[in-house]
């Protein structure tokens, strides 16, 4: 059963102030195999966070907003994973649960489905290669971090720069927790056929792509989770697996770390899509150079705005935000990038757009 929060305002400020400065920095992403925990799986009787039959509605990407100045210890700009949208973004509450005993032998009901918020990872290219892109969806589930992982797994993207590089068909049958690691049950399109269909890379997908489809299952399950970092065990068909998607996966794995693994600016308000009025307010997050953030307002190739911004911290995730004012009603494209410190010699800046409709 779920041990979530009885509201969605209660269940959005833990996504803001779960505080994760205790956990440890992982390895790179260099080899996932560095990564694998050598902990064997502890045959507990787990907390069943889904099933199969939870009604996961692929909505519109909920705005979100991590919380910019004011008090710091509202978000944790290091493990961007677990900033959540404003609370004025949503208002129906979340199902209430509480954990079985593991010792009881006995489960509670299975909590009412409703609707509530999600972090989902996607894939979007970038300089440095594929990295990884955050969205909140709306979802009506019992269990969220279910529907985090299937939308991560077989969920389309609001903006469409970013993808899911699963297979076709491919989806998360359950998920599960005991305490110490999270257990997700992948099943390929044929779920009564052989593993092969998640076992090894498909034809064309790069090792990188590969590597960043795993991650976001990790990322995904653990920011929805809202307990920290827990490892991440990988079954197909409800079996344990040498490999998923040709990645090592026979014991639990650990996230790779957000300089590997995340694109270092996100745009987190507006989503991708909005209609919005001026003056209105971007934030989101962004690692960079001397905390330098840099944006410009674009129709076509016209830029119709810019400016810039500082970031909290800089060489970090730190939030940013900034207002844009006086610009006619149109459809825009709205482009938020770090500055380039080597003057074109090195990478090209880290970039998130969205592309976002003022009106009246």
């Amino acid at each position: 059963m779920n041990d979530y929060p009885g509201s969605e305002d209660e269940r959005i400020r833990r996504l803001l102030n779960d505080a994760v400065g205790d956990v440890e920095p992982r390895e790179s992403l260099d080899s996932i195999r560095s990564r694998t925990m050598v902990t064997p799986f502890r045959a507990r009787r787990p907390w069943i966070l889904g099933a199969g039959a939870a009604v996961v509605a692929t909505a519109a990407t909920v705005a979100a907003v991590a919380v910019m100045g004011g008090n710091p210890g509202t978000t944790d700009a290091r493990d961007p994973g677990f900033a959540g949208p404003s609370s004025a973004t949503t208002s129906a509450e979340a199902p209430t649960a509480s954990s079985p005993d593991p010792t009881s032998g006995e489960s509670d009901e299975p909590a009412p489905s409703a609707e509530t918020t999600v972090p989902v990872y996607y894939v979007g290219d970038t300089s440095r290669g594929p990295r990884l892109f955050r969205e909140f969806h709306s979802v009506v589930t019992a269990d969220p971090v279910l529907a985090a992982v299937e939308e991560a797994v077989s969920g389309d993207p609001v903006d469409t720069d970013y993808r899911s590089p699963w297979p076709d068909g491919a989806g998360a049958g359950s998920v599960s927790f005991d305490g110490e690691i999270i257990t997700v049950n992948l099943e390929p399109a044929d779920a009564g056929g052989p593993e092969l269909g998640l076992h090894d890379r498909p034809p064309g997908m790069s090792e990188q792509e590969a590597a960043m489809a795993v991650e976001q299952v990790i990322y995904s399950a653990q920011a929805a989770l809202q307990q920290g970092r827990p490892p991440v065990q990988l079954m197909i068909n409800g079996q344990r697996t040498d490999m998923v998607l040709g990645v090592p996966a026979s014991e639990p794995l650990a996230e790779g770390d957000a300089l590997d693994v995340l694109a270092q600016v996100w745009i987190i308000d507006p989503a991708e899509g909005a209609e919005v009025t001026v003056p209105f307010e971007v934030s989101g997050l962004a690692n960079a150079f001397e905390a330098n953030v840099q944006w410009e307002l674009m129709q076509g190739d016209t830029v119709v705005k810019e400016g810039f911004t500082m970031a909290e911290e800089a060489f970090t995730m730190a939030p940013y935000s900034f207002r844009v004012k006086d610009v006619p009603p149109g459809d825009y494209t709205l482009v938020v990038h770090d500055s380039d410190p080597s003057g074109g010699e090195g990478f090209a800046p880290w970039v998130d757009t969205k592309n976002i409709t003022v009106v009246e």
